[in-house]
């Protein structure tokens, strides 16, 4: 996470890490993590147009983990970042008016 806050900053204004999501109504019905007090790993102004709030999520995996020793990685790859989507992304674009992108990496060490 810091090491994509720093990325951002060279290329980014208002570069926060672990930002609080605005709290939903009770009466709001979002799909996803509707938690109070819910954050997401970095928000960034800049990135897909000038002056556009980005919030980001990180996942990163093992990729030989037993879990996924049979299945091929690119799926791998989409099963997180569709996880990140379904938990995150509808409410950043309705609660927070921004995108939202998540980043999957994998790990070898």
């Amino acid at each position: 996470r810091d090491t994509n806050a720093a990325f951002l900053a060279e290329v980014c204004h208002d570069v926060k890490t672990e930002p609080e999501l605005i709290p939903i109504a009770s009466s709001e019905h979002i799909p996803g993590n509707s938690e109070d007090k819910a954050r997401l790993d970095i928000s960034a102004r800049g990135l897909w147009g000038p002056f556009q709030r980005t919030m980001f999520d990180v996942r990163i995996f093992h990729p030989n983990a037993d879990s996924y020793k049979d299945r091929d990685i690119k799926a791998v790859y989409t099963q997180h970042e569709n996880i990140k989507r379904k938990n995150y992304e509808q409410r950043v674009i309705q609660v927070e008016k921004c995108s939202f992108t998540p980043l999957v990496y994998s790990t070898l060490g």
